[in-house]
């Protein structure tokens, strides 16, 4: 009898804990079905038209009662700050741009009188050359070859 045996003798715990194992497809495709469901609004949303808040909800009603006004106050003293921190703002950019445009000019005139006094030292290096080659061709004629070697000497060195 013991032959013809198809299932192994096990306590119920362990064949509930191995029935959990299985996988419950029924569970997963309500999740499956879920996650589209959430997708599909998702999507919607995204798609909806995008409108501002309006935060200022006062109209021009005639029954205004007197706690209206406080709300006004409140949302013209936010409006007023609103206002001046653009103006702020506004301020600040200009005298930005203001700057720039003076370090632009300060640095244009400042390349200008630099390249100015470059050309100043380069005439008088020139100059001085051509007094030290006149000086060497006037004592050259006289001494030799030996000063015309002397103002190569100079001119290389420089």
């Amino acid at each position: 009898a013991d032959a013809q045996q198809s299932s192994v003798p096990m306590p119920k715990v362990a064949k509930d804990s191995f029935n959990a194992m299985k996988p419950d497809f029924e569970a997963l495709s309500k999740f499956e079905a879920k996650v589209e469901k959430f997708e599909v609004k998702r999507q919607a949303k995204q798609n909806r038209l995008q409108t501002d808040t309006v935060i200022n909800v006062m109209g021009s009603t005639a029954g205004a009662g007197s706690g209206e006004f406080h709300t006004y106050r409140g949302f013209r003293t936010k409006e007023l700050a609103r206002l001046k921190d653009m103006e702020r703002e506004r301020k600040e950019e200009e005298a930005q741009r203001a700057w720039e445009t003076e370090k632009a000019e300060r640095e244009a005139a400042l390349g200008q009188k630099t390249s100015k006094k470059a050309a100043k030292r380069q005439r008088q290096k020139d100059k001085s050359r051509e007094e030290k080659r006149a000086k060497g061709a006037g004592a050259g004629a006289a001494a030799g070859a030996d000063c015309s070697v002397e103002s190569d000497i100079v001119d290389a060195a420089g």
